[in-house]
């Protein structure tokens, strides 16, 4: 019996991006790939992608390749490994940091495996004095000011595993920022927040366990994590390092966000937040809290109404009080699809409305930073919303239009869970090219 291998862009005379696995297109494509697998984003997607992208635009060192949705740094990470120079671009202050940590050179690996194996000493230490498996709630009680300020800490985490993390969290709070290291160090105690937590990764959104994780060595899962983390950058050692930024900053101001030599971007390699109401902050709440990247709630609900696509906290009460489209531009791609929407369904409505007028701003601001002749590449999924369809990858080329791109065409990927009408899409789109 012949087995039948999945075409890729390489094995085919006329490049496509049509009838991709989930592998090659989602984040399942570097939960095995050093640097990239440091931590699970559900909503990103897969470096091959990025990688097949790249070639399909034969980028150079003479390029320069911006993702305005960082995110975990995916893009800026494959085009460092690659020898072309790249930034991005990312609201969420935690992913910023991930990124940002993610995309460095590290010399001198035997001195940061020897920072880490003394910090684990030290940390294991403290333990020793952490009743953890017998009276942890005794202990959180007396070191309550060490409890991440998120809300229903107990619901994230079982007490014994609560007290263990309120132990590392209080080391690591204690130290004075002191470089490189230091950020790495901080990178895996916060990549396995969610590994020691109740939460599941059943579905795009992270959900919780019906029953408690009961009390792991919270010390070991952190050892693995530092191993696998030192093991990553020695494999990558000897692969080309451009230099690749990561700003932090709204994509509605790419001209206001980059410097002035950045803006001369020649290729966009990026996914935006689909029109589906996940929420980035929501999703990043305990790393947000555990070391402070946010103050408190409604700096959260502030941050998802600043995002493209937010629908937590603050911005819900946005949207409750109605959004128009900003434009003509906006409100003539729209509406055929607004009619369709029930009157029961009008918070639905101000959502869409709400990203599209976004996702206007964005595009106005790619204009701005792109160079004459430029390409992009949009990675997007479509919706439903009451069962009526809303074609993103469309509406996305058409309002990039408006700005002086060219669609070149549209490569619809996958289907996504396995939904009637769901799919994933690439949009090809260039400026000042034949």
């Amino acid at each position: 019996m012949s087995v039948v291998r999945q075409q890729t862009l390489f094995d085919l005379g006329e490049p496509s991006f049509t009838n991709r696995t989930a592998k090659a297109v989602t984040f399942r494509g570097k939960l095995s790939l050093p640097i990239h697998r440091w931590y699970r984003l559900t909503p990103s997607f897969s470096p091959r992608l990025a990688d097949d992208i790249a070639d399909y635009f034969a980028l150079t060192n003479r390029d320069l390749v911006l993702d305005p949705f960082s995110g975990v740094g995916t893009v800026p990470l494959c085009m460092k490994h690659r020898g072309i120079p790249a930034c991005s671009v990312e609201i969420n202050p935690y992913l910023h940091f991930v990124a940002t940590v993610k995309t460095r050179t590290y010399a001198d690996l035997s001195g940061l495996e020897r920072y880490l194996s003394d910090f684990l000493a030290e940390y294991r230490a403290a333990l020793q004095a952490v009743p953890y498996q017998t009276r942890p709630d005794r202990y959180l009680l007396e070191e309550a000011a060490y409890i991440p300020k998120i809300n229903f800490p107990e619901r994230w985490w079982s007490s014994g595993n609560l007290a263990q993390l309120v132990c590392l969290r209080k080391l690591l709070l204690s130290r004075t920022a002191d470089g490189p290291f230091f950020d790495l160090l901080r990178l895996g105690a916060l990549a396995i927040l969610v590994p020691v937590s109740n939460a599941k990764h059943n579905h795009v959104s992270l959900t919780f366990a019906e029953s408690p994780l009961p009390t792991v060595d919270v010390a070991q899962v952190l050892a693995e994590q530092f191993a696998n983390m030192t093991v990553d950058l020695r494999a990558v050692a000897d692969k080309p390092q451009s230099d690749v930024t990561v700003f932090r900053g709204n994509s509605k101001e790419l001209s206001r966000v980059l410097p002035r030599s950045y803006r001369r971007v020649t290729a966009v390699i990026t996914s935006p937040p689909y029109p589906n109401r996940f929420s980035y902050a929501r999703e990043t709440r305990p790393h947000l809290f555990y070391l402070n990247f946010i103050e408190s709630a409604s700096a959260v609900g502030q941050l998802e109404t600043d995002a493209i696509g937010g629908t937590w906290g603050k911005a819900t009460s946005v949207l409750t009080a109605g959004v128009e489209p900003k434009n003509d531009v906006v409100k003539k791609l729209l509406t055929p699809h607004l009619k369709a929407i029930p009157e029961k369904g009008q918070l639905m409505a101000a959502y869409v409305v709400k990203y599209f007028n976004d996702l206007y701003d964005h595009a106005e601001e790619v204009a701005k930073v792109c160079a004459p002749k430029c390409r992009l590449a949009y990675v997007i999924g479509n919706s439903k919303f009451f069962n009526n369809p809303l074609p993103s990858d469309e509406l996305l080329a058409a309002v990039f239009e408006h700005f002086g791109f060219t669609l070149d065409r549209i490569d619809r990927m996958r289907k996504r869970q396995s939904k009637s009408g769901l799919h994933e899409a690439v949009v090809f789109l260039q400026r000042g090219l034949s």
